[in-house]
């Protein structure tokens, strides 16, 4: 096993990863010119010498840096000189600073990046989307070192990860903590939007897909058990299959909670709520914040009046998103999953099932899955008013 995780920064927990098989971390800066997969307000503030200094201090410990170019677009910004000067300072930058591996989502970027600095380990991120052989050795073909698999959707597709994985050689690596629906429609935009909101355009980015996927969660709780997470004592099967790679979320939560999530998968085994390691969010302490974050993200004249947004800020905070939260809402009984589990998948293909006339995860998540029937009603009503809002134009007046 070989674990790549997520950065928050803290210098306190890399002597504490080191004790576990922890390959990589992996994070960014909020924002730079290529943009990634998070919004800037969700990155942790961060410095270049802040970053030289934890890349370093890493490296002591045996464990590699993962600098995230993963945006899934590019604006068209890419073919003007001015991006061009920015990514060349930005990749001689995070050389300089002993980077040495990178993720990218765009096979333009990939094959700039080799043609310029072929001393990089790049990596394919999951919004490259590679859910079959033939998209597997595209990018390999293209260059590409490692792959992460669309791990949203194929996780439990077992005949589609063998065939990927008798396809290509070398390192494939799987996302094990994701709560995201299965086969997402809303992925592609939801992507495109993180892109737009971390590449220093200074957007306005509301995230209509988190309310909507987050109302999901709480009117239809078995979403939690469709989710294609890898449970900790699955790890097993998949390293049967060819797969030793596991990464890790997420980025900017607290320390106790990475660590958490390491140990669990490390050893094979967790006993508790398996939200506490799945959900991005919801934890008894807050991750770090850029100062008057609030003003820099999201205060944008000409755009929105400010005072609308503060049912959405209310919404953010109630939710633990960005703050701290008392107690998780939901729970997911580790001990009321089968142990057989994942073997139910084995003769199902849920690309191809309807939820409906399946019903496997909906049996296990009614003994399983509980959420909070206070924060289910209230929390439930919120999202539904804010997306209202956005859907019908109330909140810009129009």
């Amino acid at each position: 096993m070989k674990l790549s995780v997520a950065a928050n920064h803290e210098f306190d927990l890399v002597s504490q990863l080191a004790e576990f098989p922890v390959a990589e971390v992996y994070g960014k800066f909020p924002v730079d010119a290529v943009g990634g997969g998070r919004p800037s307000y969700m990155g942790t503030p961060l410095t270049k010498n802040d970053l030289a200094v934890y890349v370093s201090l890493l490296g002591k410990h045996d464990i590699a840096f993962n600098y995230l170019l993963n945006s899934s677009c590019l604006g068209n910004r890419e073919w003007g000189r001015r991006w061009q000067k920015k990514l060349l300072r930005l990749l001689e930058s995070l050389g300089l600073m002993g980077v040495r591996r990178l993720t990218v989502s765009t096979p333009y970027l990939l094959e700039r990046i080799k043609a310029t600095f072929p001393g990089f380990y790049v990596k394919v991120g999951i919004y490259a989307q590679i859910d079959t052989p033939r998209r597997a050795r595209f990018w390999k073909d293209l260059g590409a070192d490692a792959l992460t698999l669309e791990s949203f959707s194929i996780n439990r597709d077992f005949e589609a990860l063998r065939a990927i994985r008798d396809a290509v050689e070398g390192e494939l690596q799987l996302i094990a903590n994701h709560p995201c629906l299965p086969n997402c429609p809303m992925q592609p935009y939801h992507q495109n939007g993180f892109a737009h909101s971390s590449d220093g355009s200074h957007r306005l980015f509301l995230d209509y897909c988190f309310l909507s996927c987050t109302l999901k969660r709480l009117e239809e709780p078995s979403t939690l058990i469709k989710a294609g997470w890898i449970r900790p004592e699955d790890v097993g099967f998949y390293e049967a299959m060819g797969f030793e790679h596991f990464k890790l979320l997420e980025r900017g939560i607290p320390s106790a909670e990475l660590l958490k999530r390491v140990k669990a998968y490390s050893g094979r085994r967790f006993a508790g709520n398996l939200a506490e390691i799945i959900l991005p969010y919801g934890f008894p302490h807050p991750p770090q914040k850029q100062g008057l974050w609030l003003l820099r993200h999201f205060f944008r004249p000409g755009q929105v009046n400010p005072l609308k947004l503060k049912p959405l800020y209310a919404l953010m905070k109630s939710q633990g998103m960005l703050f701290a939260l008392d107690r998780n809402p939901f729970h997911i009984d580790a001990s009321k999953i089968p142990a057989d589990f994942l073997q139910g998948f084995e003769q199902r293909c849920c690309s191809r099932l309807s939820c409906e006339d399946c019903g496997y995860c909906e049996d296990i998540a009614k003994d399983a899955v509980t959420v909070d029937t206070a924060f289910q009603g209230e929390q439930s009503a919120r999202l539904r008013d804010a997306r209202e809002q956005l859907i019908n134009g109330r909140l810009w007046g129009v």
